[in-house]
């Protein structure tokens, strides 16, 4: 499983079913992938859960546009404004998605928590209130994403062989293959501009890389070294997150160029 593949999908085909150019069977399907059943907790209009197609025809009623990916992680809330409550709850999750609209639209954040079954996962999403902010409240653009990873990447690299982690380590390399197998199947709306999907690859690529390599000590024979080589994998990490939140809510980014008229 992809990291952020739930949320991120939620966000992009979320978007493009509320931008009319999918849709919501085709969009249901393509959040739930090989999962066994999601449900949506909490939206407005509905006492009980209902399925993703139900939640987003109702946020669609209620006036929202589009969705929005964050990535919370501690000590980095950048695109969450509050309240503590919802902070806190994506913060564990490590992921919400956002509602955006008008003023006089609700604004919200879907948070999703999930459990094992025989069948597959099974995903909650938990729609809780969020402080109305002006979006994407600290996280870049889809422009200014794409620079912070070249960035990211180039200031790494003259310090550590950030891609090298596998060497020796066939676990390693046996999740990396995971990750390729995984890229080359992502799923993503057509409605989605062609650099956005390109900074959703390159994202999840790089994020899934640091998560390796922080679990493991490459070259590392000291704690120094360790903390050394944790410092330098934060920055890309960071970028790493930042480009997934901006490819995946490109079409709730008006600088994006995406073309969601349906011609």
């Amino acid at each position: 499983m992809l990291v952020s593949r739930r949320p991120g999908a939620l966000a992009a085909w979320g978007s493009a079913f509320l931008a009319g150019v999918e849709s919501a069977d085709h969009t249901d399907e393509a959040v739930r992938d090989e999962d066994a059943v999601h449900r949506v907790v909490g939206v407005p209009g509905e006492d009980t859960d209902v399925t993703v197609a139900v939640a987003l025809g109702r946020l669609r009623v209620v006036g929202v546009t589009a969705l929005r990916l964050v990535l919370p992680e501690p000590g980095d809330l950048t695109g969450l404004a509050g309240p503590p409550a919802t902070n806190a709850a994506a913060t564990a999750a490590g992921s919400a998605v956002l509602t955006v609209g008008p003023f006089d639209a609700p604004s919200l954040a879907l948070v999703p928590t999930s459990v094992e079954s025989d069948r597959g996962a099974v995903v909650r999403w938990d729609v809780m209130p969020v402080e109305r902010t002006v979006a994407p409240h600290g996280l870049p653009t889809l422009a200014e994403a794409d620079r912070m990873v070249a960035e990211a990447m180039r200031e790494a690299t003259e310090s550590l062989d950030v891609l090298d982690v596998a060497r020796g380590r066939d676990e390693v390399a046996s999740r990396l293959s995971g990750i390729e197998r995984g890229l080359r199947r992502l799923d993503l709306p057509a409605a989605l501009p062609a650099r956005a999907q390109r900074l959703v690859v390159t994202g999840s690529r790089l994020f899934a890389i640091t998560l390796i390599a922080a679990e493991s000590d490459g070259g590392a024979v000291t704690a120094r070294t360790v903390a050394e080589r944790a410092d330098l994998l934060r920055p890309l990490r960071r970028a790493a997150r930042y480009a997934l939140c901006a490819g995946y809510s490109s079409l709730a980014d008006p600088t994006s160029g995406a073309d969601v008229t349906g011609r």
